[in-house]
């Protein structure tokens, strides 16, 4: 097993302006029915997301297709420029959900390092954005408090 076997999505909270409604076409379909995102590679969609708040724009999460390796994490970078130079942007509300696609066969100590390495980072990841307000929130409490019973 190496690191470009290990399939991965993304999703990135986000609000959108008016003009990326607008002139850009973008169209946010419902919660987990996505519609293609006119100025990205195929299979980024843009759906609903009732956890993001905001006065001016709407409440986007631009979702990925399946990816993998270098050349995935490569278009989520592209992504994220693309998505700021329409106008998207983010507050204290928004976020990022990184999902893993895990096969049965693989072994279980490979598992055991991904989580950890996850919960060595999270508090850096969290710390990057600038607010505490994610990390405290409810919709995630983090890896560490997950496994040994003990808080983070």
């Amino acid at each position: 097993m190496n690191a470009n076997e290990i399939t991965f999505g993304i999703e990135i909270e986000t609000i959108a302006t008016e003009d990326a409604l607008g002139r850009e076409g973008l169209r946010i379909g419902s919660y987990h029915r996505g519609i293609q995102v006119p100025y990205l590679p195929r299979g980024w969609k843009a759906e609903h997301d009732g956890s993001i708040r905001c006065r001016n724009g709407h409440a986007c999460e631009i979702v990925s297709p399946v990816l993998r390796g270098a050349e995935g994490l490569a278009q989520v970078a592209e992504v994220v420029k693309t998505l700021e130079a329409k106008g998207h942007r983010v507050n204290a509300t928004c976020g990022v959900h990184v999902h893993i696609g895990w096969k049965r066969e693989w072994p279980a100590e490979a598992l055991a390092r991904l989580v950890t390495i996850a919960a060595y980072v999270e508090r850096g990841l969290y710390a990057i954005t600038g607010t505490k307000n994610r990390e405290r929130g409810t919709y995630f409490g983090g890896v560490r408090k997950y496994g040994n019973g003990k808080d983070a």
